[in-house]
Parts: structure tokens; sequence; C-alpha cells
């Protein structure tokens, strides 16, 4: 992920500057937390004062929420490929998740530092927040179209679906950066088992290719089956949960 691009009224050294920084962060973010990074470390490697950092950035999560920018285009891309996107909407909802993951894992150290910067630094929360809120809208619009179409049913309101499928794609993001040694494949499909149920109710052949109920007591079995959903979902992204 590359830093965002800035203002026209940036001078040219104060554009080198700014990018000295963020260069910087980047190399420290590799190898440290941002917790333990210093602004003098920072200043070192990037060859300015400490007062030149000031001038940019008010702390280094500032500067670390120069970059959310990227994170947020990403995860309005892989939006776009579930409501827009070609196929059947199980497998749009597993490439998205697939996509969003390789993009977040090339940079990582970065997701991992906006984690944290998230907690500590208010207009980083609020630029977070207003990527969740055009995400939901999207997503929102999708699937009241849905029901209006006669495809998805009746049921709870659309925005407060939406920003839950939201909290869904970011608990897999964080989870896959804070345990790339643990299986994946379980996850992804969790979460987009999930996306189709919260959207479509259950995974009729007419939104998935998996088979439909035949049975007469399809609402029980797919009550049961939500439980399952979710208690597998818990299990694979909480260390020590078992279904």
């Amino acid at each position: 992920m590359s830093p965002a691009p800035q203002s026209a009224t940036t001078s040219p050294r104060g554009d080198r500057r700014r990018e000295a920084i963020l260069t910087a962060l980047d190399e420290r973010l590799r190898t440290t937390a941002l917790d333990d990074i210093s602004v003098a470390d920072l200043t070192e490697a990037a060859g300015i004062t400490r007062s030149a950092f000031y001038f940019y950035f008010e702390s280094k999560a500032a500067a670390v929420t120069m970059l959310l920018v990227v994170v947020n285009t990403e995860a309005l891309k892989a939006t776009d490929m579930i409501i827009n996107g070609p196929g059947m909407f199980r497998p749009r909802v597993t490439s998205a998740l697939e996509l969003l993951v390789h993009r977040v894992l090339a940079s990582e150290h970065i997701y991992r530092a906006l984690l944290t910067a998230r907690t500590q630094h208010e207009p980083t929360r609020e630029i977070w927040d207003a990527g969740r809120r055009t995400m939901a809208t999207s997503i929102a619009e999708f699937i009241r179209a849905e029901r209006e179409a006669g495809r998805a049913p009746e049921g709870v309101d659309a925005s407060a679906l939406a920003e839950g499928l939201i909290h869904i794609n970011e608990t897999v993001l964080e989870r896959v950066v804070y345990h790339q040694e643990a299986p994946r494949e379980q996850l992804l499909a969790t979460a987009a088992d999930m996306w189709v149920r919260t959207v479509y109710g259950r995974p009729g052949p007419e939104v998935d290719a998996g088979p439909s109920p035949t049975t007469t007591t399809a609402d029980t079995a797919d009550t049961d089956t939500d439980s399952a959903t979710v208690t597998t979902f818990e299990s694979a992204t909480q260390p020590g949960r078992t279904s």
C-alpha cells in the first residue's frame, strides 16, 4: 500500500519530507508494533527534526491514518464486487473476501497499526467509520433492491444488516492478520455463508449453488443451521473455541 496522494498546495520539499516520514514509518512497522515506535525513531530515519514531524502530523497515529484511505479503497472494491459482480451471490462474496484478505496481508503491518491507531486517535476512528458508512449505504441499497424484487425476504432493517455484514468482514481481516497460521478456508466459507443467510434467509438455489431444502421442516432446519453457522464462525475467529 502506498501513501495517500497529497494536496496540490503542498510544496515539493514538503512532499519529500512527508514521504520520508511515511516511508520510515512503513519500514519500522514491518518489524515493530506502533506502540513501540517513537517519534525520535521516525525523525532519525527520515532525516528530519522533531518539529518538522509535528508540522505534518500531530502523532504517530495521525501518520498511520494517512494510509487508511488505501485500505478503505480496497474495502470499497470488495463491496462493489459483492453487490455488482457477475455470477451467483455466494461465489461473489467468497471471491471478494479472498481478494480483500490478499490485499490486506500484502501490507499486514499497516493494517495492524491502523487497528491500534483506531483505538487511540479520534480522527482515525472518524475516517474508519466514514468508510463503514459508505459501504453500509451501498450494501443496504442492495438488500432493499433484492427484497423489492422478491429474491430476499423482508426482515430486519437493511441498514442494520449492512453494518453487521461489514463487521463480519472486519472480523475476518483481523483474524487473518493476527493469526496467519490459522486455517483460512473455513473462516472465509463461514463468513460467506453468513452473508448469504443474512441477505436471503437461506442458501436457496436462486442465489447459491448449494442444494435447497427438501423436507417440510425446512424452517426448523434453517434455524438449526444458522445457529451452527454462528457457532462455527465464533470457533474459527476465537482461539480455544470449539464448535
